[in-house]
């Protein structure tokens, strides 16, 4: 991105997944977390929760997937469907 196109007084000239790039920094700086502070999922998981109604949300987070900071603290299970009836 050009730092002439930011938002008039915006700080972050880029912002990804896992980097942050202030503005007026050089385009191959990106300053990434801790790879040991990124929480993973150890499997495809659902985090949030629904009410016996099915009112709510939940986020899907594969297999892998860094586990947003701000979703780290909800509710999780598992995001595999159930197993089908045998015949």
């Amino acid at each position: 991105m050009v730092d002439e196109l930011a938002a008039p007084g915006a700080e972050i000239a880029e912002k990804g997944p896992d980097f942050e790039r202030a503005i007026g920094e050089p385009a191959s700086t990106r300053n990434r977390p801790d790879p040991a502070a990124v929480e993973v999922a150890d499997d495809d998981l659902l985090l949030g929760e629904l009410d016996k109604d099915g009112n709510g949300s939940q986020v899907f987070v594969a297999k892998a997937d860094p586990i947003p900071p701000g979703l780290r603290t909800l509710p999780r299970s598992p995001a595999r469907p159930a197993p089908s009836p045998k015949r």
